[in-house]
């Protein structure tokens, strides 16, 4: 994620989640491109975005490279998790 455009996707994000028809949408945020040395860790994005906050949503994040597939089906298979559990 770049560095730069944390607080316009913080606010964007919770612009979103503050929304009345996504008020207990299930979130999944890929922290991309982790194969890039001094890329910012899941941890540090979900601090700097905030997230422990997020109370009326299930959420997670997952790290992962878009280039490997690396960690993409895990979050993928997480979102399908809660799908399967709302029915």
């Amino acid at each position: 994620m770049d560095r730069e455009r944390l607080p316009l996707t913080k606010e964007e994000l919770w612009k979103m989640l503050s929304h009345e028809d996504l008020t207990k949408a299930a979130v999944l945020i890929f922290a991309n491109k982790q194969d890039i040395k001094g890329c910012m860790s899941p941890r540090e994005i979900s601090e700097q975005l905030n997230l422990t906050s997020i109370k009326k949503n299930r959420w997670q994040i997952q790290a992962c490279c878009a280039l490997t597939g690396e960690g993409l089906y895990q979050g993928l298979e997480w979102v399908y998790s809660q799908l399967k559990n709302k029915k």
